[in-house]
């Protein structure tokens, strides 16, 4: 990984190219330093950056924390689809605040304005709901007398979930979880924990975690598309 540092009209733009993963926190030690130089405006670039995963969520989480305890600003431009729809798995869309372009992004900084706020439109398809579950990890899934956990679903898209739930399960735990659209039977899918709900940042999302589908089939996944289709259409007519 390679980050640069510019300057933009007393802005600190963080050029960062390659991999944010565990290997990655040269990030915490840049926006460490910027502090520590009074520059609390900080403008991260993902131009470049390929790819993010669990690890690097928890970086990017320590180094935005690190800014708003010291009452400064932590942006994120050119942030690409597949990584912008991890920060929404992991509830943090709310969080993050995303531009487009790195213009867009500079000018945020001295005011809001509607046409900004627009920028932050989530670009896929997530449902916000309150529906319950039942989940357990894998292993103790295989076993012959398994335990069943309840939680309740905060968000769902076609390829995860956001659970909150005082069960918490460690990252990378793999589990199965039973989820019920009430629009058929049932159906039961098999996931991956790949975040835990941060106290400071999540509030109100928390205890919850992030839950990415490692297998579902081709036919439960459209029932998801569908169910969130027919909610989000409903929603829109009744505004």
């Amino acid at each position: 990984m390679k980050i640069r540092i510019r300057e933009s009209h007393k802005i600190s733009i963080v050029d960062i190219q390659g991999r944010i993963d565990i290997n990655a926190s040269e990030v915490i030690e840049t926006i460490g330093w910027l502090l520590k130089n009074r520059k609390k405006d900080i403008l991260l670039n993902f131009d470049n950056v390929e790819f993010v995963d669990y690890s690097g969520i928890s970086i990017l989480a320590i180094a935005y924390k690190n800014v708003i305890n010291h009452k400064g600003k932590m942006k994120f431009c050119n942030v690409a689809i597949h990584i912008e729809e991890l920060f929404k798995l992991v509830r943090l869309d709310s969080i993050f605040k995303v531009y487009q372009n790195e213009d867009t992004a500079l000018r945020t900084y001295h005011y809001e304005s509607s046409i900004d706020k627009k920028q932050l439109r989530r670009r896929f398809k997530r449902l916000d709901v309150h529906i319950e579950v039942e989940f357990c990890s894998k292993r103790d899934f295989e076993k012959p007398k398994n335990t069943w956990h309840t939680g309740k679903l905060l968000n769902i898209s076609g390829d995860g979930l956001f659970l909150y739930t005082k069960k918490l399960l460690k990252v990378e735990t793999e589990v199965v979880i039973k989820v019920d659209l009430r629009d058929k039977k049932p159906f039961q899918a098999r996931g991956i924990i790949i975040w835990l709900a941060d106290r400071a940042l999540q509030p109100h999302s928390y205890p919850g975690m992030g839950l990415h589908f490692k297998d579902i089939t081709k036919r439960d996944q459209d029932r998801i598309l569908i169910f969130i289709n027919r909610h989000l259409t409903h929603r829109s007519s009744s505004l």
